[in-house]
């Protein structure tokens, strides 16, 4: 990891918190609802992006986010990942997933934030269910992603929340219009190569078809059998 730009911070300021901001759809909206609900929630906004340097256009998604949060008027800063892309597709994802986490948790150590926000939603749900129903998982995976989960960095605990979780894409994309947001497109959700991409163009258009509530049913199921790992974790903290 390396570089950033940093903002200046207030020393009087109120509540921290950040954005994970990739430009893309979700995490525009995400930083919108964000700002806009700043001055009520009395919070001071910091938007970090991490450019995992495996595509061309990278570096415009950088400035495309900098600039970005100009307009917005708030703190931002990046971390570059050394990454190479190899044969094995599934290891880049996951070694860019874990850079990415690692990265995020070590800009909000740094800034002093307790609780970064991070924009997956009900669709980005559903696709990692089926993921881990494909892997055969058990409650705990097929409980997907988590509303909130708490990670413990140096002598800080930051807590990642996910409050897009029960909105689809379509609701996000309607909101971008109704707002006039702009983003930018990652072509590598195109490639079917990738087993997300492929259950999201080929298998959710044809749940859908056949059960239209697919995606919310779905994240609903994931939501119970989070609980019900939660039960089973505290009974096992018992016996």
């Amino acid at each position: 990891m390396a570089s950033s730009r940093k903002s200046q911070q207030n020393p009087k300021s109120a509540k921290r918190i950040a954005v994970a901001l990739s430009g893309g759809l979700d995490s525009v909206v995400l930083l919108d609802t964000v700002c806009r609900a700043q001055a009520k929630n009395n919070s001071e906004v910091y938007a970090f992006h991490i450019h995992h340097g495996l595509q061309k256009q990278a570096d415009d998604w950088l400035i495309f986010c900098e600039k970005l949060c100009k307009k917005y008027k708030i703190h931002f800063d990046f971390r570059l990942l050394h990454l190479t892309e190899s044969k094995e597709q599934g290891n880049v994802e996951a070694r860019a997933r874990a850079g990415r986490y690692e990265a995020l948790t070590d800009l909000c150590e740094e800034y002093g934030i307790e609780d970064l926000l991070l924009a997956h939603h009900q669709n980005d749900q559903a696709e990692t269910v089926l993921l881990q129903l494909l892997r055969g998982s058990g409650v705990a995976g097929l409980s997907g992603m988590p509303q909130s989960r708490v990670i413990n960095q140096g002598n800080r605990a930051i807590t990642l929340w996910r409050p897009l979780l029960e909105q689809s894409r379509t609701e996000l994309e309607a909101y971008a219009k109704e707002h006039q947001l702009q983003w930018i497109e990652d072509p590598s959700n195109q490639n079917e190569k990738y087993r997300r991409n492929a259950i999201r163009k080929q298998i959710i258009p044809r749940l859908e078809k056949i059960q239209p509530e697919a995606l919310a049913n779905i994240a609903r199921s994931a939501s119970l059998l989070g609980d019900a790992q939660t039960l089973l974790n505290r009974l096992a903290m018992e016996d």
